[in-house]
């Protein structure tokens, strides 16, 4: 079995997100597996990575249509881990900033309605890259509506998270040393995603030999979403050792994605003393 770049891209991503996965799931039992905190997300694409390139090197030997199929699909799966996971750590920064204020900022219903419309643009995604649609009469690929449908609903996303922090940068303030490397790596993160949403509005928009879902120019995929992805996937590792767990009594409604009683939990942090933790954490 003779294998070409893309070949040994798929094993430069083994080595690299093996051990992810590991400081992954660490992170997750340091956090909590909670899918509104994000953390987990940083799981799934570490481990959807290495299923990936599993997949795209048993095609040098088993070229089925099956694998071939998997390994499109999974391709495809990238963006919307990488914007829960913002998401999730967007949240931890919202919870800070409605429990200084009287009247919570931001409410917790629009952060459901983004969750619900990222795992939107997945579905929309993977069906896009398997409908009869995607592929022409001589077998080659091409974006169908539905694929196009998804990215849209990914650009709607990544507009309101970024929206939501910029909004809620006038009230750094409010955050403790210990938190502050969330607004570093807030807009990191941000920058990171935009670059990789880019490359796919231009693998399904534009959809040329440097552009495609399938079949593109390595460079560009590697440049382009390959890097994003792994530098997001670094920084949020990063930020998960450096951060101090919020056991959940302590949570803010933003993380839990319900509501709280505030004075029961204001109660709380007063009797237990948690310098870290905000006063109150009152619900919409």
């Amino acid at each position: 079995m003779r294998l070409d770049n893309h070949g040994d891209v798929s094993i430069a991503e083994l080595i690299a997100y093996v051990p992810c996965s590991v400081l992954a799931f660490m992170v997750c039992f340091r956090h909590g597996f909670k899918r509104a905190s994000g953390w987990i997300f940083i799981l799934i694409l570490s481990v959807i990575r290495i299923a990936g390139s599993v997949c795209q090197l048993l095609t040098y030997s088993h070229p089925t249509e099956g694998l071939i199929k998997a390994t499109l699909i999974i391709d495809s799966i990238g963006i919307a881990p990488l914007l829960l996971t913002v998401l999730g750590v967007l949240s931890r920064f919202v919870d800070w900033v409605n429990a200084s204020l009287q009247r919570p900022k931001f409410n917790t219903k629009l952060f459901r309605v983004i969750q619900l419309l990222i795992g939107a643009g997945l579905i929309l995604g993977i069906i896009g890259v398997t409908s009869s649609e995607s592929q022409t009469a001589g077998g080659k690929f091409k974006p169908s509506p539905v694929s196009k449908a998804g990215v849209l609903l990914y650009i709607f996303n990544l507009a309101a998270i970024t929206i939501i922090f910029i909004l809620a940068i006038p009230n750094i303030s409010v955050l403790p040393d210990r938190e502050r490397p969330l607004i570093i790596h807030i807009p990191l993160a941000l920058v990171a995603i935009c670059i990789r949403l880019l490359y796919s509005v231009l693998c399904v928009f534009v959809h040329n030999r440097t552009f495609s879902l399938f079949g593109g120019n390595l460079a560009a995929d590697i440049l382009m979403a390959i890097v994003e992805e792994f530098f997001v996937v670094v920084i949020t590792l990063v930020l998960g050792f450096k951060l101090d767990r919020i056991n959940p009594p302590a949570e803010g409604d933003m993380i839990n994605l319900n509501q709280k009683n505030s004075s029961q939990s204001q109660q709380y942090l007063e009797s237990n003393d948690r310098p870290y933790a905000p006063l109150s954490r009152s619900g919409p």
